[in-house]
């Protein structure tokens, strides 16, 4: 039965999803409702043959006339110039800013979650409705293409396959919510049935970020990976920093599988011990090129420590390398027998070590001025931040997080709440 309008309504406007979601303000529309569309349930055909003109659909099963259209170029340039940094954080071959786009242009799939992504981006940013509407369009395809796809196990396995689902992924968390997996649990066969750390390319490189995007996703959840992990998933050699960076994301993928499952057992001493020396072995082996540079008042002032680090990859290292540290600090097992006065200095010790962990996560975020960084820290800072004790750096991190939630269009609002609470409790 369909709802009755209200009639006696207080004036108060409801907060949409998406904007609540991106920690901004709605923007309404003030013409009367008779004028404006229906949202009712639509089919594929329907909605592209009732689009505007100005943000008119055009099909990518022939990619080369798609990107003919200047609108969609655009919207396909948008990708290049500003997104695809975000998926290179850790590849020093940049596959996903120079490898992708060339594949999509004969790959219709991959341009059509290109295009999905990256409009969806700029309506999550900059409030364009039109483009909303248009990446829904081309994820429908995409999710369309993936089903054919799906038929054939031979052809889906392809790094060009995987690179798009780790687009549709973002899309997924910008468009919808950040809980929704629905091409990360469609992929895990994928994974499953070829490590990709034996391999070299697009494939690999597609892995980790599938990998760091399902991190991000646990570690705001709270729980553990969709995936599992492999030794065979790690470089059989570290050849470059990249290859460092990737150690540590599996690491922490590691560390979150075990200790954030919520029905696994608690880790036994050896088990801790056994992860702590991974963590360690991994820092000792970094390079100097690693270490954060301390330049004080370099941003002005700031309650935190200006860190930053020459590359990316360094500072989202350094973060999945804390955040692995603090939750191994919550996992630690028990001593057998402690008395009260014992249990205090345990007790101080464990909240200034998750402090420690929170601000340094915190501020090589805060000083990186990086999209790509702030993306890839999104996940830690949500796990880490509500962790520090002084209600000051969590105010600023919270400023700091809804800009870089706004400059994305990354939904941070569960990521606020949480921080608040924890600056109201400090």
């Amino acid at each position: 039965m369909p709802r009755q309008f209200l009639l006696n309504s207080d004036g108060h406007r409801p907060v949409c999803h998406r904007c609540r979601q991106a920690s901004r303000d709605c923007q309404w529309s003030t013409r009367p409702a008779r004028e404006q569309q229906s949202r009712s349930p639509t089919t594929l055909a329907q909605r592209l043959t009732t689009r505007p003109r100005s943000t008119e659909y055009i099909s990518t099963k022939n990619p080369e006339k798609a990107l003919g259209n200047p609108h969609i170029a655009a919207i396909f340039r948008y990708y290049i110039e500003h997104l695809a940094g975000w998926y290179d954080l850790n590849d020093v071959k940049r596959h996903f800013g120079d490898i992708v786009p060339s594949c999509a242009r004969k790959n219709s799939l991959l341009l059509s979650a290109i295009l999905a992504f990256a409009a969806a981006s700029q309506s999550s940013s900059f409030l364009k409705k039109d483009l909303w509407d248009l990446a829904e369009s081309y994820h429908l395809e995409s999710v369309q293409a993936l089903l054919q796809l799906t038929e054939n196990p031979d052809e889906f396995r392809t790094g060009e396959t995987l690179a798009a689902i780790c687009l549709l992924r973002s899309y997924e968390i910008i468009s919808q919510n950040i809980s929704c997996q629905n091409h990360l649990q469609g992929s895990y066969s994928l994974l499953a049935s070829q490590p990709a750390g034996l391999e070299t390319g697009l494939l690999s490189a597609g892995f980790w970020n599938y990998l760091r995007e399902d991190i991000t996703v646990a570690l705001i959840e709270k729980r553990s990976l969709m995936i599992e992990l492999s030794r065979g998933q790690l470089p059989r050699t570290v050849e470059g920093e990249d290859d460092l960076a990737n150690r540590i994301t599996y690491l922490l993928g590691k560390v979150i599988n075990r200790c954030l499952d919520q029905d696994g057992s608690p880790l036994e001493q050896h088990e801790w011990h056994s992860l702590n020396d991974e963590l360690d072995t991994w820092r000792a082996s970094l390079p100097t090129s690693f270490e954060p540079i301390c330049t004080p008042e370099m941003y002005g002032q700031s309650h935190f420590p200006c860190l930053w680090t020459v590359s990316g990859w360094h500072a989202s290292s350094l973060q999945y390398y804390h955040t692995a540290l603090a939750i191994l600090s919550v996992a630690e097992p028990m001593p057998v027998a402690v008395n009260a006065i014992q249990q205090i200095n345990r007790i101080n010790d464990f909240e200034k070590k998750l402090d420690h962990h929170a601000v340094q996560v915190s501020a090589l975020a805060i000083f990186s001025n990086s999209a790509p960084v702030w993306v890839n820290s999104f996940g830690p800072i949500s796990f880490c931040g509500p962790w520090m004790r002084d209600s000051q750096k969590v105010n600023e991190l919270i400023q700091e997080t809804q800009k870089w939630g706004s400059k994305t269009g990354w939904p941070v609002t569960s990521i606020v709440e949480s921080l608040a609470r924890s600056g109201a409790g400090g």
